[in-house]
């Protein structure tokens, strides 16, 4: 009987269920005949699948308007995330990931990849994966800077649509270009596929040999690194690219002397059956080494030794080889400025000169992650390894991992007031576990980052780190660009702890954006016992009682301020 009534319903106000649906539909915009047509038949369907489900308690009209809304909108979601899908794999392998080198993304493409088609989903799944993969791991600034660079966009049209200075606009380019983000387009899917299948079981095979050393060249290096047998991605690892380019281009220099290297510090894993090789030092070496060889970049200019020395056998004009009256291939020497050119631009004899060239390895055998931290740590004693860097090897495997998760999220990347430059030398790490400290251990609040770290892997948790990544999130939602500054990497810290204290009490975060206007506005200086934060704040030191005072001032100064909007909502 019911449903013969709303079958009745349904014929009485058919014009009325369509005009419903174009309401709800002209607030998506930009829809095509077919799509509302396709809309409209799922308009049917919702009415049909509430014919039967109906219960005639509630209102009919408000039921039907609201399972509509939900049901086109979710329809109209994934329309568009197919869309964004299939845009973003209309890729041309041309297209520029750094500055004005000129390098493509199809300079970064293994050879053996036979890529003349623009179009991924027309190409090999191996190669549409890594391009997801790159893409994916850039930030919202790193993927306009490349889909400007496709829409052939003048660098200072980008950087004015983007509101990036010179600098900003090469930290960007050089990230595009960076080990950690091309080393995606070269890795072999199906070696990381399997290492990342299933649950990580370590292995529980026992050696009484503790170390080998042996030597590897060059191409050897490079083949494990594309099967990523050979990794660089330990949590307690520094980041790739910290070298500066005279740096990068006299290691290649002397590479192709054939000058000794100090060895490199290799870890030996084994993972799911897999023995999975850790680099513990010599990361800079190996990356740039790679990076070069895959064409990344030119050789700086400003570098100690550029005329390199080779040996070339003579042809004539036929270009056959000259022989000596013993037989033998007669041979001249020669020289090459290496200064401004990529690999593929070395004569042939220093490319092979280059890829022959054996490192020697010292390389643990069945280490367990203690082992690993211990002497990655162990060997970044007294080198040029930044405070941020060195703490985190003190905070614990697991937690490592946490914090550079977090670090990568939207709000550090896209709206705080962060350097490019901090995400490469740690301090984002830094940032990271000072709020986690100051928000949950703030008594116990330590100057010294590796103490704090140390403190952390003792007594934090990892509710801890999931209710900070909770606390940004929320933060991401409503931050505003009048306020984003105010998370730089000196004060961030005080600026979540705040906030930590702030959702105890409140559940509108646009209120605690609200203070922090008002604070960049006007509190800032307004003082307190005689004593603005403006004074606390000048004094850069991270002591103990210098933290709680500036942390103390700012919860008096929120809580004013939002006692002063209470009683204003009340009036």
């Amino acid at each position: 009987m019911m449903e013969e009534i709303l079958e009745a319903y349904y014929a009485d106000n058919a014009k009325k269920l369509r005009a419903v649906v174009n309401s709800i539909l002209s607030g998506f915009g930009g829809i095509s005949d077919k799509d509302y047509d396709d809309f409209y038949s799922i308009a049917n369907e919702v009415f049909v699948h509430i014919m039967r489900k109906y219960d005639g308690e509630q209102n009919f009209d408000g039921y039907l308007y609201a399972c509509l809304q939900n049901k086109l909108k979710t329809e109209m979601t994934a329309r568009n995330r197919k869309k964004r899908i299939a845009d973003r794999r209309v890729i041309s392998i041309d297209t520029p990931v750094g500055d004005d080198t000129g390098a493509t993304i199809g300079d970064m493409i293994p050879s053996g990849f036979d890529v003349e088609t623009v179009v991924l989903e027309e190409m090999d799944h191996m190669y549409n994966e890594r391009i997801e993969r790159y893409f994916s791991g850039l930030s919202l600034i790193q993927r306009q800077i490349v889909e400007m660079k496709m829409g052939e966009l003048s660098v200072s049209e980008i950087k004015r649509r983007l509101r990036l200075n010179e600098k900003q606009y090469r930290q960007h380019c050089r990230e595009l270009k960076s080990f950690d983000k091309i080393q995606v387009l070269l890795r072999d899917v199906d070696a990381v596929n399997q290492i990342k299948g299933g649950n990580l079981r370590m292995s529980d095979t026992v050696t009484m040999e503790k170390s080998k050393e042996y030597n590897l060249s060059v191409v050897s290096i490079a083949r494990k690194m594309d099967k990523h047998i050979l990794r660089f991605d330990h949590p307690l690892q520094r980041e790739a690219d910290q070298w500066s380019p005279a740096m990068k281009g006299n290691l290649i220099s002397d590479i192709l002397q054939g000058n000794p290297i100090p060895a490199l510090i290799f870890a030996e894993q084994v993972v799911n059956d897999v023995a999975i090789i850790w680099n513990l030092d010599g990361k800079q070496k190996c990356t740039n080494m790679y990076m070069y060889m895959k064409d990344g970049y030119k050789v700086s200019k400003n570098i100690r030794r550029f005329l390199i020395t080779y040996q070339t056998a003579v042809v004539d004009k036929a270009g056959k080889p000259v022989y000596d009256g013993n037989g033998f291939p007669v041979y001249e020497k020669k020289e090459f400025d290496i200064r401004g050119k990529k690999f593929s631009e070395l004569p042939e004899e220093l490319r092979e000169k280059f890829t022959d060239y054996s490192f020697k390895i010292t390389q643990y055998i069945n280490c367990s992650g203690e082992d690993i931290a211990y002497h990655i740590a162990r060997y970044n004693d007294g080198k040029p390894m930044s405070v941020s860097q060195k703490g985190i090897t003190r905070i614990g495997e697991e937690y490592a991992q946490m914090v550079k998760s977090i670090s990568n999220m939207a709000f550090f990347r896209e709206y705080g007031g962060y350097k490019v430059s901090e995400f490469r030398n740690g301090t984002i790490y830094r940032v990271v576990i000072e709020s986690v400290m100051a928000a949950n251990y703030i008594a116990d609040w330590k100057k010294k980052q590796e103490e704090l770290c140390e403190y952390i892997r003792e007594h934090a948790s990892c509710a801890d780190f999931e209710q900070f990544e909770n606390l940004v999130g929320r933060l991401e939602k409503v931050i505003t660009g009048q306020v984003a500054d105010l998370f730089n990497s000196r004060d961030s810290f005080l600026w979540f702890a705040l906030f930590a204290g702030f959702v105890e009490e409140e559940t509108d975060d646009k209120k605690f954006i609200a203070f922090l206007t008002e604070f960049a506005r006007s509190l800032h200086a307004k003082k307190i016992a005689g004593v603005s934060f403006d004074d606390l704040n000048g004094k850069a030191t991270k002591d103990k009682n210098v933290v709680i005072k500036k942390l103390s001032h700012l919860k008096t100064l929120m809580q004013e301020y939002l006692g002063k909007r209470a009683k204003a909502a009340c009036a």
